[in-house]
């Protein structure tokens, strides 16, 4: 003999189940996001991420090229090894530099010649500020300085003039004398630039 359940018991208790399997996975998902509640940041247009490690663009001929982080600054060879080693055809060793490997560094490897050979200079403001680095107010370039939010090229342009009439600003403040800086703009800009 089989015993069999009206229909409509099973369907309700298992609407229940469902609604108790969501609810609990919204619970979860809401303790997940204030578990990581400053992990990740998001810049707004009011404010910059400052990354608090080391980043450092590798460039060249590197197997993997890229922007690498670390806790303090690296040793060159430890560089390039994070960057997965030179490519065939820069394979001899990377010569030793004394070279400064701070955050906003870039490092292009070039194997020429049976040689490796390290060149260093700045990352673009783009990547910088992307990254939440501020960039500098006295060496960067019209170009440059349109990647902080709120800087045009006409606001660059005027920049740049003002900074090579003083010979370089030195305080931050100094750009309200800029036309087209006022009290707003600069308290928007100012989180993106160090001199």
């Amino acid at each position: 003999m089989y015993f069999t359940r009206p229909l409509g018991w099973t369907m309700r208790k298992r609407k229940v189940n469902d609604v108790t399997t969501g609810g609990l996975l919204i619970l979860l998902l809401i303790l997940l996001m204030n578990l990581l509640k400053g992990t990740f940041s998001i810049a707004g247009p009011d404010r910059a991420v400052v990354h608090k490690g080391i980043l450092i663009q590798v460039s060249g001929d590197i197997k993997q090229p890229g922007i690498y982080g670390f806790h303090q600054p690296p040793h060159l060879t430890d560089l390039v090894a994070k960057a997965g080693g030179p490519s065939l055809g820069a394979e001899k060793g990377v010569q030793s530099k004394d070279i400064s490997l701070s955050s906003g560094r870039r490092i292009e490897v070039r194997g020429e010649g049976g040689e490796t050979e390290i060149f260093e200079s700045e990352m673009s403001a783009f990547h910088k500020i992307t990254l939440g680095l501020p960039i500098s107010l006295n060496r960067e370039t019209v170009e440059g300085l349109t990647a902080v939010p709120g800087i045009g090229p006409k606001i660059a342009g005027e920049i740049v003039h003002e900074r090579a009439k003083r010979g370089g600003f030195q305080r931050l403040e100094e750009i309200l004398s800029v036309q087209g800086i006022g009290p707003v703009i600069y308290d928007k800009i100012r989180p993106y630039l160090v001199l």
